[in-house]
C-alpha cells in the first residue's frame, strides 16, 4: 500500500493534533522535529516490518540526524509506542464526541464503527504491525492496550446504559473490541489493503454489536452472506 501526499497530509493531522494536545496538558510546546520522525515512521514500519527496521532507517526516512532522534526517542520500539499511543489516544477522544453527540445505541454502534475503520485508510498497515506487538503481554504497546480497551468500554457501556437503562457486564465491549482487533489483522492481511474486507468488516461488526445491544430492534439483514 503506497501512500501518497494525501495519506500523509491524512497522518500529519492526527500526529499533529494529538501532539498538540499532549504539549497542552504538558505545559510545552510541540517539536515539528518529533512529529516528522513519527509521521515517516509509520510506513517504513509497515514496509518492513519491526525487526527489520533500525534506527537509521527511520532517520532516512524524516530526512533528519542522529542527535535529534535520539533528543525524541530512545530507540525505534519507543517510536512504535508513540504511534500507537497517537492511534489509541486519537480513537478514544472521536469515540468520545461520537458519545456526546449521539441520541441512540444505534448511532452510537454505528458512529464508533465507522471511526474505528475509517483509522484504517489513514494510517495504514502499520494498524497490523502495532495490533500484533500490542498484544503480546511483554511488549511496551501491551499497557496502553489495556488502557484503551478499559476506558473504551467503560465509555460506551455507561452510555448504553444512559440510553437503555441496561447494565452491560463491561466483559461484553471487551469482546467486541477483541473482534474489532482481529478484523484489524484480517483487513491488512499479508500486508496488502482490502476495501472489500473493510467494507464486510464494517458491516458485520454493526450487525454484531446491534444484535447484542438491541436485541429485537436489531438490522438482522447486516449479518446475512451478500452475494459474491
Amino acid at each position: 500500500m503506497q501512500r501518497g501526499p494525501d495519506d500523509l497530509d491524512a497522518i500529519r493531522q492526527v500526529v499533529n493534533q494529538v501532539l498538540e494536545a499532549h504539549a497542552e496538558e504538558e505545559g510545552g510546546q510541540r517539536s515539528q522535529a518529533r512529529a516528522e520522525i513519527l509521521i515517516h515512521s509509520m510506513h517504513v514500519f509497515a514496509q518492513r516490518g519491526l525487526a527489520r527496521t533500525t534506527v537509521q532507517h527511520l532517520l532516512d526516512a524524516a530526512k533528519v540526524s542522529r542527535r535529534t532522534f535520539y533528543k525524541y526517542f530512545r530507540n525505534k520500539m519507543d517510536v512504535l509506542e508513540h504511534i500507537y499511543r497517537i492511534f489509541i489516544d486519537n480513537m478514544l477522544l472521536h469515540f468520545h464526541q461520537e458519545m456526546r453527540q449521539a441520541r441512540s445505541v444505534r448511532a452510537i454502534i454505528h458512529n464508533t464503527t465507522k471511526v474505528y475503520f475509517d483509522y484504517h485508510l489513514s494510517m495504514g498497515p502499520v494498524i497490523n504491525l502495532m495490533m500484533e506487538e500490542a498484544r503480546s503481554s511483554g511488549s511496551a504497546l501491551a499497557p496502553h492496550r489495556e488502557r484503551a480497551q478499559r476506558i473504551a468500554a467503560q465509555v460506551v457501556t455507561a452510555e448504553i446504559n444512559r440510553l437503555t437503562g441496561r447494565q452491560l457486564d463491561p466483559l461484553v465491549l471487551r469482546t467486541m473490541l477483541w473482534i474489532l482487533e482481529n478484523y484489524s489483522l484480517y483487513i491488512f492481511e499479508n500486508g496488502a489493503f482490502s476495501a472489500e474486507r473493510l467494507e464486510e468488516c464494517q458491516r458485520v461488526m454493526i450487525g454484531i454489536a446491534e444484535a447484542v445491544v438491541l436485541g429485537g430492534d436489531a438490522s438482522p439483514e447486516l449479518l446475512e452472506a451478500r452475494p459474491g
